[in-house]
C-alpha cells in the first residue's frame, strides 16, 4: 500500500480562483441573489449591467456579468441605425440588456413615461453605454469547491449538467457511473460549485514548522500550520482507503503511508473495533458522527474554528449537519476557550481515565489561520495540557485521545510514535493541488 490517501485526493482537479463567466441564463426557480452566490457578483453589479430596476427576472433571460470591455457584445443595430421591433414576451430592460444600453436611455430615446410595451411596436436603440466592468471587492474571490448533492425527484441528468456547467458525460464521469442512467431520484452527486470565498492573506511563515519546546520545562513536540497557504490541507488520515472498522494504524504507519507533512494522533475510538467516537468529515463527506459536542471544523478556503456539534445534540446529522465545511474531527474535551483554561468539560466526557495524569496530544487555534498541533509523552492531567498550550500562545484548544494513542510524526518518521494502533490521524498536507470540498 503506497501512499493510498495522497492517492485518493490528488485524484482531482485544481482549486484555483475562476473567472467570471461573461454571462448567466437565468434558470428555473432563480433569484437575483441565487444568481449573485453562484457568480460571486453582487446583486448591485447585475442590476447596473442589464439595466434592471427591481428583481424580477424570468426563465431564460440571458444575464451579463462583465461590462463590455470585458465580454462580446451582443449583436445590435449601430448607433442611430434601424430600429428594433418588440416581439412577445419582451420587457424593457431585457431589450435594454440586449443591445447594451440602459432603460432610461431607451426611454429617453423614446419618449417613454413607463415600461409598457405593445407588440409590433418600434424603437429607436440609442447609442451602446459604456459600462465599466463590475468592481469585486478586493477581499473575495471566486473559488470552485465540490459537494454532494441529492438528486431530486423531478431532476433529468440533463437539467443537473446544465445546472453546474458540465455535459451529461462529464456528470457521469465525475462520479464514476457506468452511464447516465445510474443517475436517479435519491442519489448523491458530486457536482462543483462556484462559491465567493474571503482572499487568504499573505502567509506569516512556512506552512508547517516543527519544533521541540520545554514550555513549563514539560517536553512537547509542536507544529504549527499556516492555513493562509492555499496549497496547504489538513484532513482525516484513515489506516486504509476508506473508513473501514476493525482496522488501526499506529501513528509512524500512518504517516509513512499517507505522505503527511505532519500527523498526529486523532480522537477517541472503540478499542476493538476502532470505530471513531464522534464526527468525522472528510473531503466534505459526512464518514462517521457520535455523541462528542465539540469539533474542529475547516472550510474549504482553510479558514478553521472550534465549534459545537449539531449531531451530538441530535443523535443523528442532518443534511445541514457541517453545510460548508471540508474537514471536521470531533474531540475533546475543550481545554482552552477565547484564551482561558476550561475546568469543566462537558458530560459526555464520562471516563475517569481522561482526567488522570498521561500523556497528551491536542489541537489548537491561535486565530483561524494557525493552527496548532501538539503531543507529549510526559505524563498530564487536563488542565495541565490546557496551561501549557495557553503558554505557547494558543487560544483555544481540544484534546485528541491521549494515553498509548498520543504521538506525532514529521516529514513520514514517527517523532514520538503510539503505543498502540489508532483509529485515524490528523494529516497536514504541503502541496496539495486537488479538488476542494465541501460539505
Amino acid at each position: 500500500m503506497r501512499r493510498l490517501f495522497v492517492s485518493l485526493l490528488l485524484a482531482g482537479l485544481g482549486c484555483a480562483a475562476l473567472a467570471v463567466p461573461a454571462s448567466v441564463t437565468v434558470r428555473s426557480g432563480d433569484t437575483l441573489f441565487r444568481i449573485s452566490t453562484r457568480t460571486g457578483v453582487s446583486v448591485a453589479d447585475i442590476q447596473r449591467l442589464n439595466g434592471l430596476r427591481g428583481t424580477t427576472i424570468r426563465a431564460g433571460q440571458v444575464l451579463r456579468l462583465v461590462g463590455p470591455a470585458g465580454a462580446a457584445a451582443p449583436a445590435r443595430p449601430a448607433s442611430g441605425a434601424g430600429p428594433y421591433t418588440v416581439k412577445k414576451g419582451d420587457t424593457l430592460s431585457a431589450i435594454a440588456a440586449r443591445f447594451g444600453v440602459t432603460v432610461a436611455a431607451l426611454q429617453a430615446g423614446n419618449s417613454l413615461r413607463g415600461t409598457a410595451l405593445a407588440v409590433g411596436q418600434r424603437l429607436k436603440i440609442p447609442p451602446r453605454t459604456r459600462v465599466a466592468a463590475p468592481v469585486r471587492p478586493p477581499t473575495t474571490e471566486v473559488r470552485v469547491v465540490y459537494r454532494y448533492v441529492r438528486v431530486g425527484v423531478k431532476d433529468t441528468p440533463q437539467a443537473l449538467a446544465a445546472r453546474y456547467r458540465l455535459s451529461v458525460d462529464d456528470l457521469r464521469r465525475l462520479n464514476g457511473l457506468g452511464s447516465f442512467k445510474h443517475i436517479v431520484p435519491g442519489k448523491k452527486l458530486l457536482v462543483p460549485s462556484r462559491v465567493p470565498v474571503p482572499i487568504p492573506p499573505k502567509p506569516q511563515r512556512d506552512p508547517v514548522t516543527f519544533k521541540r519546546l520545554r514550555p513549563l520545562n514539560v517536553p512537547m513536540q509542536i507544529a504549527n500550520v499556516d492555513l493562509r497557504w492555499r496549497s496547504t490541507l489538513v484532513a482525516p488520515v484513515l489506516p486504509g482507503r476508506a473508513l473501514v472498522f476493525n482496522s488501526g494504524a499506529r501513528v509512524g504507519e500512518l504517516a509513512r503511508r499517507s505522505g503527511a507533512r505532519v500527523l498526529v494522533n486523532g480522537s477517541y475510538f472503540h478499542p476493538q473495533s476502532f470505530a471513531p467516537a464522534g464526527d468525522i468529515v472528510m473531503q466534505g463527506r459526512l464518514l462517521t458522527w457520535g455523541r462528542i459536542p465539540q469539533a474542529l471544523a475547516i472550510t474549504p478556503d482553510n479558514r478553521a474554528t472550534i465549534r459545537p456539534s449539531a449531531t451530538a445534540l441530535l443523535g443523528r446529522p442532518l443534511d445541514t449537519t457541517w453545510t460548508g465545511m471540508e474537514t471536521v474531527i470531533a474531540t475533546g474535551p475543550r481545554i482552552l476557550s477565547g484564551g482561558q483554561v476550561v475546568t469543566r468539560y462537558s458530560t459526555a466526557f464520562r471516563d475517569p481515565a481522561l482526567f488522570g495524569r498521561a500523556a497528551r496530544s491536542a489541537v489548537g487555534l491561535v486565530s483561524n489561520r494557525d493552527l496548532v498541533l501538539v503531543s507529549t509523552h510526559a505524563k498530564l492531567t487536563t488542565t495541565e495540557m490546557g496551561k501549557l498550550l495557553l503558554r505557547l500562545g494558543v487560544r483555544d484548544a481540544l484534546l485528541l485521545d491521549g494515553g498509548s494513542s498520543a504521538g506525532i510524526a514529521w516529514n513520514g518518521r514517527a517523532v514520538l510514535d503510539s503505543v498502540r494502533r489508532v483509529s485515524y490521524g490528523i494529516g497536514v498536507f504541503t502541496n496539495y493541488t486537488g479538488r476542494r470540498y465541501a460539505r
